[in-house]
């Protein structure tokens, strides 16, 4: 003990010694940055504070669970307040104006986090119109208490100014307080600039990234995930969870992109929409309502494709595991949709069915990484609207979950109902998400509700992983076979189950669909199968390898001049399928899904897991694909003017 407190004589005397030795200018400065950086510390456990929702134990377990993330946060409040501090000329202001700043901003974070279950997004500042969504969960008491909170703070910082900025040497006092001055206007703007340079140069590999699924940091000893941003605000606090969602990601511009080279292409398929659609029904007058199904993780375990079937892999007792779908398919075009991932990417796929367009060449999340700084895009929600069609979009699960709640309402969805606007909540034995069944349900009483034709986009959620032994006391089903392990026969068995009683809830769907007084068309597909089957996704044979990425799809319409394409659809990509149907139905349509025409016949199935370093079939289509691509998400979007 008596060390310690040698050794902290010994520095403050050391210190001491230093401090004489400098100017006064010297001192403000070195004091100023010491000062700056203990209230960067202390901000920033306050932001972090008010981020997880004023809980203490979630800070602390942040805080030492992930040291390096948080200190790596200090240092970025650190910067941000030396740059305010360059731009006030205060340390003591500048504290001050930070403190409020953050008081206002995490009580608009904790209030959308009310409403969406979502952190504030920087994409959240262009959705100022809004703000009125969140009313409802701002009370008087609330706002009293944060405008009180600003005042004690500037009461704070005033009486902290008036009594002890000078004693620490936080006031400048050397020939001239003027802030006006040549040489004080010469500091403030090296600093500044020091600090704005090294804010930006630290944070480039946070705003900079791939656009990935998950994105690792090695250096901080974390990484992000681009799908869930409450994991990323959690795992790496909120000025880090912000960085990452502020860059919009770049694509690389293609060579021949131009504004003559987008009209060019519009102008061919707006004169090719113009003389089709002479042929083609109005959707406005048929008035059928539209609805596509996302099923999640739905597959098909008794699927068969070039000349493979997947049981020949995967044996199994219990009987049929989809009668439902079987008899559906038996009745209704039905075919096999080319998913773009295994074992997840649903909203890539989600991405490609609603919009059309691809993301073989982006090849990013567009829905976080693209959509949400992209603006209105095209999408069957937009066309259909344009027709006197109400948008809803439906998912029971969180609506921030890869920023559907931002995506969805640039696609032109004007209501979107998640897990917290659902009427029916049921939910599969102890799984933790709601079932098909209360899906479904919601999407008939939207139906039912609403007197005028419908688009409906139900992104579903039962048979998401995991699949736990728990979910159900037993099983109808059984893995047999010595090559899968008994852990995997476990859980196949458990994502059968959970297959089988999704397919009762969609055949009871239908049923009801039939009896219903008012036309309906649906879109259904599965978007990936469970990344359960490395022995057949890993196979040597491409042909087996397939059998992992196939699911079913079929349109199914409720009156007799519905859907009248084949019955065999072909097998495609998502960007294909509602264009198909479309087609099928035999309805007008907006000049995109006329390029789309062109591109499916092309190249049917458009993923980089299908081509397999194939190069693309060479055609003047495609590059126009691409450059309508490109405009939408990245570029000046001329082919939406």
């Amino acid at each position: 003990m008596s060390s310690i407190i040698c050794y902290t004589i010994y520095v403050r005397k050391k210190l001491e010694k230093i401090q004489k030795k400098m100017t006064k200018k010297q001192r403000y400065i070195a004091s100023s940055l010491i000062f700056l950086f203990i209230a960067a510390l202390l901000l920033t456990w306050f932001l972090e504070y008010r981020y997880f929702l004023n809980d203490m134990f979630r800070v602390w377990s942040f805080v030492i669970g992930s040291p390096l993330v948080y200190l790596f946060n200090v240092f970025l409040m650190w910067l941000m307040l030396v740059f305010i501090w360059g731009l006030l000329g205060s340390p003591v202001i500048t504290v001050g104006v930070s403190w409020i700043s953050i008081i206002i901003l995490t009580y608009v974070h904790i209030y959308k986090y009310y409403s969406r279950q979502t952190p504030l997004l920087p994409e959240d500042f262009q959705l100022a119109s809004e703000a009125s969504s969140l009313t409802k969960f701002v009370n008087f008491g609330s706002i009293a208490r944060t405008v009180i909170a600003v005042l004690l703070v500037i009461w704070l910082t005033a009486l902290f100014s008036k009594y002890m900025a000078r004693r620490f040497n936080l006031v400048r006092n050397w020939k001239t307080h003027s802030p006006t001055q040549r040489h004080a206007v010469g500091m403030r703007l090296l600093i500044v600039m020091l600090a704005g340079g090294a804010f930006f140069f630290s944070t480039d590999f946070i705003r900079h990234h791939d656009g990935t699924r998950y994105e690792d940091i090695p250096v901080l000893g974390t990484h992000f995930t681009a799908w869930n941003q409450n994991r990323n605000y959690d795992d790496n606090g909120f000025i880090l969870g912000f960085l990452y969602n502020f860059q919009k990601l770049k694509l690389d511009e293609p060579d021949i992109y131009s504004r003559d080279k987008i009209a060019g292409i519009k102008n061919k398929y707006d004169a090719i929409a113009e003389e089709e659609n002479m042929n083609r029904k109005s959707p406005k007058e048929e008035k059928a309502s539209v609805i596509v199904i996302l099923n999640e993780s739905f597959y098909d375990p008794s699927v068969e494709f070039n000349g493979e079937k997947f049981e020949d892999y995967y044996e199994h007792t219990g009987g049929e595991i989809l009668p439902n779908i079987h008899r559906i398919q038996s009745k209704y075009p039905s075919g096999l949709m080319y998913s773009l991932d295994y074992g997840g990417g649903t909203a890539n796929i989600e991405f490609e069915t609603l919009t059309s367009l691809t993301n073989y060449w982006t090849n990013t999340v567009p829905y976080t990484a693209l959509v949400p700084k992209a603006g209105k895009i095209p999408s069957i929600a937009r066309m259909l609207k344009k027709s006197g069609y109400t948008t809803t979009a439906i998912h029971p699960f969180n609506g921030g979950m890869y920023k559907r709640n931002i995506s969805l309402a640039n696609e032109d969805f004007d209501t979107f109902i998640t897990e917290n606007e659902l009427d029916f909540k049921e939910h599969e034995g102890n799984s933790e998400y709601i079932n098909d069944r209360s899906a479904y349900l919601q999407t008939l009483k939207v139906l039912k509700e609403n007197e005028g034709p419908q688009m409906i986009g139900l992104i579903t959620m039962q048979n998401h992983t995991p699949y736990n032994a728990d979910i159900y006391e037993k099983t109808d089903f059984e893995i047999v076979g010595d090559e899968v392990d008994e852990q995997k026969k476990s859980d196949i068995a458990i994502y059968y189950q959970t297959l089988h009683n999704s397919d009762k809830y969609l055949g009871e769907f239908i049923d009801e669909l039939d009896k219903l007084d008012k036309k309906v068309v649906v879109l259904f597909f599965g978007d990936h199968s469970a990344g359960l089957f490395d022995n057949v996704n890993s196979h040597e044979k491409k042909a087996v390898r397939d059998l992992s990425r196939v699911t079913p799809y079929f349109i199914y319409s409720n009156y007799a001049s519905g859907f009248q394409g084949e019955k065999k659809l072909p097998t495609t990509t998502p960007n294909c399928m509602v264009n198909t149907m479309l087609n099928g139905l035999n309805w007008k349509k907006d000049s995109l899904y006329y390029l789309v025409d062109d591109v499916c016949a092309n190249e049917p199935i458009l993923t980089s897991s299908y081509l397999e370093g194939r190069q693309i079939n060479m055609a003047s289509v495609m590059d126009d694909y691409e450059l309508i691509t490109y405009d939408i998400l990245g570029g000046k979007k001329y082919w939406m003017k």
